[in-house]
C-alpha cells in the first residue's frame, strides 16, 4: 500500500518536467548570451546540473512505475520507454553544454541570426513536447496535433541546419573553427530532430492505445 507522503506517479513526471523545463529555458538563455559575445561559462553548470536531478527523479519515477504497476492508459512498458526517450534529450541538452564550455571561438557574425532562431526552435519544441506529455494523459486528440505541429516545425528547422552549413562550409580560413561550428549547429538540429523522433513515437501509442 502506498504511504500517504509517497508521490503519485503524475507527481513525480510532473517534477520532473518541471526540470527539464528549467534546464531547457536555462540552456536558451546562455545560447542567446552565446551568440552576444556575454556568455560566462560557469553557468553551463546549471544545465549539467538539471541533467543531473531530471536523473535522480527518473530513477524514482522508474522505482514506483514498476512497484505500482499502474500505467493507464498505457502499458508499464510504454512509459518507462517515454521517459528514457525524454532523458535522452536531456542528455543531448548536457552535452551541448558541455561541448559550449570549451568551444574557444565566438560565433560568426554571418550566421547569428539564424543559429538564434534554431536555439528558439529548439526550446519552442521542448516546451511542445511537455505539453503534448501532459495530453496524452487526458486528450489524444489534442496530443495527435500536437505532434503534427513538432514535424512541422523540425522540417523548417532542418531546412534552417543546412542552411547554416551551407555558409559555414564556405569559410576558408580556421578549419577547426569551421569543423568546430558546424559541430555546435548539429548538436543543436540533434535535439530538434530527436524531439520529433518522441513526437512520432507519443503518435503511434496514440494509434496504438484507443482514443481517449
Amino acid at each position: 500500500m502506498k504511504n500517504k507522503d509517497e508521490k503519485s506517479i503524475d507527481e513525480i513526471f510532473a517534477e520532473y518536467s518541471k526540470e527539464f523545463l528549467k534546464g531547457a529555458k536555462l540552456l536558451n538563455k546562455l545560447m542567446k548570451d552565446f551568440i552576444n559575445e556575454k556568455l560566462d561559462k560557469s553557468e553551463l553548470d546549471g544545465v549539467i546540473e538539471s541533467e543531473h536531478e531530471c536523473d535522480r527523479i527518473k530513477e524514482t519515477y522508474i522505482k514506483v512505475l514498476f512497484q505500482d504497476k499502474r500505467a493507464l492508459p498505457f502499458l508499464v512498458e510504454d512509459r518507462y520507454k517515454i521517459i528514457a526517450l525524454v532523458d535522452e534529450a536531456l542528455g543531448k541538452m548536457e552535452f551541448i553544454s558541455r561541448f559550449m564550455k570549451i568551444y574557444p571561438f565566438d560565433l560568426y557574425e554571418d550566421i547569428s541570426e539564424d543559429f538564434e532562431i534554431m536555439c528558439d526552435t529548439c526550446y519552442i519544441l521542448i516546451n511542445h513536447l511537455t505539453e503534448t506529455l501532459e495530453l496524452m494523459e487526458t486528450d489524444f486528440d489534442g496530443a495527435f496535433e500536437k505532434t503534427l505541429e513538432i514535424e512541422r516545425i523540425r522540417r523548417d528547422a532542418r531546412d534552417l541546419r543546412y542552411s547554416l552549413l551551407g555558409t559555414i562550409y564556405k569559410k576558408t580560413e580556421e578549419p577547426t573553427r569551421v569543423l568546430l561550428t558546424s559541430k555546435l549547429v548539429n548538436n543543436v538540429y540533434d535535439i530538434i530532430a530527436w524531439i520529433e523522433d518522441i513526437a512520432d513515437y507519443l503518435r503511434g501509442l496514440i494509434i496504438k492505445y484507443p482514443t481517449r
